[in-house]
C-alpha cells in the first residue's frame, strides 16, 4: 500500500512539472512576441525637401593686387613710409639719390640741343629717345605707390651692394585663396557659391563665389592640388590679408525635390534600391538617385510623395544589401535562428 502511495506522489509531481514547464513556456513565448512587437521596424514617408552637396577647404585672405619695389639700397636719401602704414594713390614712398640720374639728364639735353643745332633729323629723334629716358630715370628717383594700399613688408639690405625691397599690398578689395584637392577638382566650377568663415572671426559667415580656377594642378608637398579663388563681398577692415579662411562650396543642389535619408537607400551591382511598404507588406525597389548630401538624397525616379519605406538596416531587401550579408532573415529584421548538426548544444 506504501509502494502505491509512493507511486502516485512521483507521477503527481512529474505532472505538475510538465503543467509548470508548459506554463512557463507559454509566458516566454508570450513575452518574446510582446518583445519583439515592441521593436518597431524604423519607416520614412517620402517628401519633398532640399538637398544640398558641399565641399570643405581651407586657403587664406588674398590682397586685390600688389606691388614689389626694388631699388639699390646705396641710393637710399629717405625712407618716408613704415610697415603697417595705409598710403594712397601717388603719396611718396622712397626718395633716391638722384645724382647719377641728374647727370645723365643734363648730358641727354645738351646733345639733343646739339642734334638739332646740326639739323640732321635721324640724329635728332635719337636724342629725343635719350632724353625721355634720362627724364623717366631721374624721375624715378622718387618712388610713388602706383595704387592706394597699406605698405606690409620693408627688407633693408645687410649689404651695400644688395637690393631693398617694399611690397605694397592693395586691400580695397579682397579675394579668398584655397586649396582643392585634384580628386575634388572636377566637382567645382566658376560661378558656384560657397559661404566663408575667417578663422580668427568666427561668429562671421561671408556669402562668397568661385571667380577662377587654375588651368593647371600643382603639387603641395604630399598632396597635388588645384588653386581657385573666390570674390570676397566687401572690404573689411578686420579681415586682413594672410588670415586662414575655411571655405563650403556648395557643389550641387536640388529645390522642392523627393528626397529619402541615405540609410533607407541600398546600392547594388545593378544601381539604387529602397524597401517600398506595400499593403503592410515590403517590396524591393528599385530607384534614381541625384543629388545626394551627408543625409539624404533626391529621387528622381521610383518614387511618389507619401511612399512608404522601411530601413535598408531592417528591411532585408532584395540583392546584396548590407543587411543580408550580415546573417539576417530578409524581411523579418530579425536574426536567423541558425542550426547546427550534431551532438550538443551550441
Amino acid at each position: 500500500m506504501k509502494m502505491k502511495r509512493r507511486t502516485w506522489r512521483i507521477m503527481a509531481g512529474v505532472g505538475l512539472g510538465v503543467v509548470a514547464g508548459a506554463i512557463a513556456l507559454v509566458l516566454l513565448l508570450n513575452r518574446f512576441g510582446k518583445d519583439e512587437a515592441a521593436v518597431a521596424v524604423p519607416t520614412f514617408e517620402v517628401q519633398r525637401g532640399d538637398v544640398t552637396n558641399s565641399l570643405v577647404v581651407y586657403g587664406t585672405v588674398q590682397p586685390n593686387q600688389e606691388y614689389t619695389f626694388t631699388f639699390d639700397g646705396d641710393r637710399v636719401d629717405s625712407l618716408l613710409v613704415s610697415v603697417g602704414e595705409r598710403v594712397t594713390e601717388g603719396q611718396a614712398l622712397v626718395k633716391l639719390d638722384p645724382s647719377q640720374q641728374e647727370l645723365a639728364l643734363l648730358q641727354a639735353e645738351r646733345a639733343l640741343a646739339e642734334a638739332k643745332a646740326g639739323g640732321v633729323r635721324a640724329e635728332m629723334k635719337e636724342k629725343e629717345l635719350a632724353l625721355r629716358i634720362a627724364q623717366a630715370n631721374y624721375d624715378s628717383a622718387t618712388l610713388a605707390a602706383p595704387f592706394a594700399g597699406v605698405v606690409t613688408e620693408i627688407n633693408q639690405a645687410a649689404g651695400s651692394n644688395e637690393l631693398w625691397t617694399l611690397l605694397l599690398i592693395d586691400t580695397s578689395a579682397l579675394y579668398l585663396e584655397v586649396e582643392i584637392d585634384q580628386l575634388d577638382a572636377p566637382s567645382v566650377a566658376v560661378g558656384q557659391p560657397a559661404t566663408a568663415v575667417i578663422e580668427p572671426l568666427p561668429t562671421k559667415t561671408w556669402d562668397v563665389e568661385i571667380t577662377e580656377i587654375a588651368g593647371m594642378a600643382e603639387e603641395l608637398g604630399n598632396s597635388t592640388v588645384v588653386i581657385a579663388k573666390a570674390s570676397f563681398p566687401y572690404a573689411d577692415p578686420r579681415v586682413l590679408v594672410g588670415y586662414t579662411v575655411e571655405m563650403e562650396i556648395i557643389t550641387s543642389s536640388a529645390t522642392n525635390v523627393l528626397i529619402a535619408p541615405l540609410s533607407y537607400l541600398t546600392e547594388t551591382p545593378r544601381g539604387w534600391i529602397v524597401t517600398k511598404v506595400v499593403d503592410g507588406q515590403p517590396q524591393p525597389q528599385a530607384v534614381t538617385v541625384g543629388v545626394t548630401s551627408d543625409t539624404v538624397a533626391e529621387i528622381t525616379n521610383g518614387l511618389q510623395e507619401g511612399d512608404v519605406l522601411r530601413s535598408a538596416a531592417r528591411s532585408g531587401a532584395a540583392g546584396p544589401t548590407k543587411t543580408q550579408e550580415s546573417g539576417q532573415n530578409p524581411g523579418s529584421g530579425v536574426p536567423m535562428m541558425v542550426q547546427f548538426n550534431g551532438p550538443g548544444m551550441p
